[in-house]
C-alpha cells in the first residue's frame, strides 16, 4: 500500500520535474534576449531562481523513491548479504528521519494551526507570534514568498513516504541462504 502510494507520487514528481525542465530554458532564453534588446525582464530571473530550487527539491524526492541517490558502496559490498540488508534497512531508517524531522520542521516554521487560530489574519499572526514567513514578498514578483516555500513541506512529506516505503521494502527483503548471494557466486568461479 506505502509502495503503491510512493509510486503514485512519484509519477507526479516526475511529471511535475519534466514540466519545470521544459519552462527553465525558456524563461532564460527569453530573458537572454530580453537583454539583448535592452528590455530585461528582471522578475524573470527570480521565477528562474526559485524554477531552480523547485527543481531541486523535487529531484531529490524522485531520487530517494528511485534510490538512485549516489552512494559510497565500499563497506556494503565488503559484508556478508545479512550484514548488507541490515546497512541497507539502517540507512533507510536515517533518510526517513531526516524526512520526518524536515516534516517537523516545516510544520514549526508555518505554524498553520497557530494561523488557523488568528483566523487566517497574517498580521495577527505576525504580530503574535513574531514568524513573518507569511508576509515576505519577493524581490520583483511581489508574490509573498511562502508561495515558493511550499515546496520544502510537500517534499518532507513526500520523501517521508519514499523513504518509509524503501524502508518496508529493505525489510521485507529475503534473506539468502548461507553459501548463497553474489560474494559466494564470485567465491566459486561462476
Amino acid at each position: 500500500m506505502i509502495r503503491m502510494l510512493s509510486n503514485l507520487i512519484g509519477r507526479g514528481e516526475r511529471a511535475a520535474l519534466r514540466a519545470l525542465v521544459l519552462i527553465l530554458p525558456l524563461m532564460i532564453l527569453v530573458n537572454v534576449a530580453g537583454r539583448a534588446l535592452k528590455a530585461p525582464i528582471f522578475w524573470l530571473d527570480e521565477l528562474a531562481v526559485l524554477t531552480m530550487v523547485w527543481l531541486a527539491m523535487l529531484g531529490l524526492a524522485v531520487t530517494l523513491q528511485t534510490r538512485e541517490a549516489v552512494a559510497v558502496t565500499l563497506l556494503t559490498d565488503a559484508v556478508p548479504e545479512a550484514a548488507r540488508k541490515l546497512l541497507r534497512c539502517a540507512a533507510d531508517l536515517v533518510v526517513l528521519g531526516f524526512a520526518v524531522a524536515l516534516l517537523v520542521l516545516c510544520w514549526l516554521w508555518f505554524d498553520p494551526l497557530a494561523l488557523w487560530r488568528h483566523g487566517f489574519d497574517i498580521e495577527a499572526f505576525a504580530g503574535d507570534s513574531f514568524n513573518f514567513v507569511y508576509q515576505e514578498p519577493t524581490a520583483t514578483l511581489g508574490v509573498p514568498k511562502f508561495w515558493f516555500w511550499l515546496i520544502l513541506p510537500l517534499v518532507a512529506l513526500t520523501s517521508s513516504i519514499h523513504a518509509l516505503a524503501n524502508l518496508l521494502d529493505s525489510l521485507r527483503a529475503p534473506h539468502p541462504a548461507p553459501g548463497t548471494g553474489p560474494a559466494a557466486a564470485a567465491g566459486s568461479g561462476e
